[in-house]
């Protein structure tokens, strides 16, 4: 079964007084790339929650956030750095002089400089906290990974149905071929009969150029190459695991063949079938950038 790239999944898990939720997000891209924000406490646990998320995902890009609230915030205390607000406030007092503006510096000016009033932060054990996150992070996945395998079933079906539709121009394509021959035959008897009226025709040459108007417009190798990348292609979409690589792979094989038939065909009623199947080739390739 094939998997959207894009999802979202949230856990949440209470451990000995400690509430951590744990959102993981996830966009198209290329490779495996696993963004994690943790508490600047918990910053040891960095590569953990990483590889955790790894071994449930193959490509995109993902970003993990966690967050833990022990319920405690009143029993933290208050840091405030004195030096700097001195600076800080003599800095004003200075910048005050030299503008000429009136005024006197209050606290709320002072006091609104970054980092000079923080809250104290109580030690924290990171090994202890693993267990809360794992399992937030658990049940985080377990969402995450439902909605991409709902997307990916949506994927399923619309590629499915122009895989088929595809194939369908094929048939219509390979059923035209074999007239194609004898409407150039016919064209050039009457092209032959206009330019030299009752005059002798030499059949040999007539059936030379027949043979290679034939051999030139041939797409019979192109049409079986492209029905058996088709089928490689449905084959995949049921298979376990991450196909995305695989079908792009074949979506590249599949262009390559209906340019050639396009080129060789030599007919209107194949062009039109032609771009047809390449539009809905390219539609096919939009939806595969989503593919796990």
């Amino acid at each position: 079964m094939i998997c959207s790239m894009t999802g979202y999944g949230a856990g949440e898990s209470d451990l000995a007084g400690v509430r951590t939720v744990v959102e993981l997000r996830s966009v198209n891209g290329r490779f495996c790339d696993i963004a994690v924000r943790l508490p600047k406490s918990l910053g040891s646990l960095e590569g953990r929650v990483r590889a955790y998320v790894q071994d449930h995902v193959t490509r995109g890009n993902v970003s993990v956030s966690v967050r833990c609230d022990d319920g405690d915030s009143s029993a933290h205390g208050i840091r405030i750095d004195a030096e700097a607000g001195r600076k800080y406030c003599d800095a004003l007092r200075q910048l005050k002089d030299e503008l000429g503006v009136s005024g006197e510096v209050s606290l709320e000016m002072v006091a609104a400089y970054p980092g000079l009033v923080t809250p104290e932060a109580d030690e924290v054990d990171p090994a202890e906290r693993w267990a809360g996150i794992e399992a937030a992070l658990e049940r985080a996945l377990a969402a995450f990974k439902d909605m991409k395998r709902n997307e990916g079933k949506a994927l399923e079906t619309d590629l499915r149905g122009r895989i088929q539709a595809i194939q369908a121009l094929l048939r219509s394509i390979e059923d035209r071929a074999p007239d194609r021959v004898a409407e150039f035959r016919e064209r050039l008897r009457h092209r032959i009969e206009g330019l030299l009226g009752d005059g002798p025709v030499d059949p040999q040459r007539v059936a030379m150029e027949i043979t290679l108007f034939a051999e030139r417009s041939d797409v019979t190798e192109e049409c079986v190459r492209m029905n058996a990348h088709c089928g490689a292609f449905l084959e995949a979409l049921g298979d376990d695991g991450s196909p995305g690589r695989r079908l792009n792979f074949l979506i590249q094989e599949m262009n390559r063949e209906i340019n050639t038939i396009g080129s060789k065909g030599n007919d209107t009623e194949i062009s039109h079938s032609v771009i047809q199947a390449k539009e809905e080739l390219e539609k096919v390739r939009e939806q595969v950038q989503n593919i796990e």
